[in-house]
């Protein structure tokens, strides 16, 4: 007998919603839809889609959290201001968004 396992997208949508993740599942789905998301297609393979919406959410928490942090930098609330820290953190932020805004993310290479 032939199983094959299918995402259930909803199910997982209503996982992450009812954990407080909602507002960062629409951000995956917003970037996943613009950047050519693999696991958007209707016959990736299970393992596929959930590694590579792994991937993306992972991504997109990665952006959150550097912008947070480039934010209280610049506020002053973290007063051990480190102008080469920040300026690290900023190029990362940039570069992960411009890799989710091309699509280069989805690039066998940014698998890890």
């Amino acid at each position: 007998m032939n199983s094959v396992q299918t995402l259930d997208s909803a199910a997982l949508r209503r996982h992450l919603a009812s954990s407080g993740h909602d507002a960062l599942v629409r951000e995956v789905e917003k970037a996943a839809a613009k950047s050519g998301a693999p696991f958007l297609a209707a016959n990736a393979p299970l393992a596929e889609a959930r590694v590579r919406w792994s991937q993306g959410f992972d991504a997109l928490t990665r952006v959150a959290g550097l912008d947070a942090a480039l934010a209280s930098a610049k506020s002053g609330a973290d007063h051990a201001f480190d102008a080469s820290a920040f300026s690290r953190l900023k190029a990362e932020r940039d570069a992960l968004r411009r890799a989710i805004k091309t699509g280069t993310i989805w690039d066998d290479a940014a698998v890890s």
